[in-house]
């Protein structure tokens, strides 16, 4: 069938103007980009900061201080008070005023100076139990610092001595590094996930409303008689909503790495053309929805039933291994599980084609097919 790129101009001129100016699609085109991006941004983050604490301590020597300076001086903690009897904690917990209590026992000073095992007493509020393991892990390893900085001279010493009579020294020194995330701060890990998010709820409910809102204007019935053919049609729909998408993909990007200063070490071509491909994907989606929908409300609704579960099995906030297995395979036929983690890779670890190829076939495979299925549910509704 031939296709006539005039009618596919004219299509796509009248689709822009009917967008901007109906004011619940240009609110849906304009509003979540920004409004996501923020929300992922500053809201919907797991890195523990601002942590209040008090100390009671029974040694008071300058050790016990110097050691005490360490969580002072540390940018996660702050100093809510300094305790003249460890039953002030309790009240202080209850009421939500501290996160932790800190007990410095006696002869602290001594036992560190001769490199004796010192037990410190820490309780901490374990309402919110992900923050009290993170301020736990904090704890540990603010100690195991001050531990190795403390002793590493005497470590030194020990070792020397015992390899020079030709005994092992026994001691395994863990020195971690983190790849691609080096403060693994969870915005990096979250706010790339958006632009998958992003792109599928505006493609998906700007094409399903904007067709449906033909449909109800009546004006599907007079392309009918048009010479515009039925995928003509389609094309010219879809591509304004395509267009949009890439916009909002370049808006995204823009706030994650010049607002939030997330790293960007790929490619933004690269990107570009993996949005391409899952972009057909949701467009395909949306066109279905027009299909199986008689009201703008009903489209909405749809759009959402399909939304809320394909962010819970896309792997943006829930990691999808802490999943139960049967929800596991679920998540493969998915198109936005694909889309979100070529995302995560071009933003952190600067992943290209060679690595993520398999992906961006499965999203092509995905597309092509949802779009023939859609295109031919189109057409039987219509015609």
């Amino acid at each position: 069938m031939k296709l006539s790129l005039h009618n596919i101009r004219i299509m796509i001129k009248k689709e822009f103007t009917l967008v901007m100016r109906d004011p619940k699609l240009r609110a849906i085109m304009i509003v979540p980009p920004i409004l996501m991006s923020l929300v992922f941004g500053y809201a919907v983050n797991t890195d523990v900061t601002n942590v209040s604490f008090a100390v009671f301590d029974r040694d008071r020597t300058s050790l016990s201080r110097e050691f005490l300076q360490q969580f002072i001086a540390s940018p996660y903690f702050e100093m809510y008070a300094y305790l003249d009897s460890p039953k002030q904690s309790l009240r202080l917990i209850e009421k939500g005023d501290i996160d932790f209590y800190l007990e410095i026992p006696n002869n602290f000073g001594k036992n560190v100076k001769i490199g004796k095992p010192v037990a410190l007493q820490v309780i901490l509020d374990g309402t919110d139990s992900s923050r009290a393991s993170v301020i736990q892990s904090y704890i540990n390893a603010l100690t195991l610092s001050y531990v190795q900085e403390r002793f590493i001279s005497t470590i030194k010493i020990k070792v020397m001595q015992r390899l020079q009579s030709g005994i092992s020294s026994g001691t395994i020194e863990l020195i971690p590094r983190y790849w691609f995330n080096q403060d693994l701060k969870s915005i990096n890990f979250y706010l790339p996930g958006v632009i998958a998010m992003l792109i599928s709820l505006i493609t998906i409910m700007l094409t399903a409303m904007s067709i449906v809102k033909e449909r109800e204007a009546g004006t599907m019935e007079q392309i009918k008689v048009s010479p515009l053919k039925p995928n003509e049609y389609i094309i010219g729909k879809l591509i304004p909503f395509a267009i949009i998408a890439f916009v909002d993909i370049i808006v995204i990007t823009a706030i994650a790495i010049f607002w939030f200063g997330i790293p960007f070490r790929g490619s933004f071509v690269f990107l570009l053309l993996c949005g391409a491909i899952y972009i057909i994907s949701t467009l395909a989606i949306g066109l279905f929805i027009s299909t199986v929908s008689s009201t703008q409300q009903q489209a909405m609704l749809s759009s959402f039933m399909f939304f809320v579960p394909a962010i819970l099995f896309s792997g943006v906030i829930f990691p999808i291994y802490s999943m139960p297995v049967i929800f596991q395979l679920i998540t493969y036929i998915n198109p936005m599980r694909y889309f979100v983690e070529i995302v995560r890779s071009v933003f952190l670890k600067g992943t290209g084609i060679t690595c993520l190829w398999q992906h961006m076939l499965i999203l092509l495979i995905m597309g092509i097919t949802i779009l023939r299925i859609s295109v031919w549910q189109f057409g039987k509704r219509t015609g």
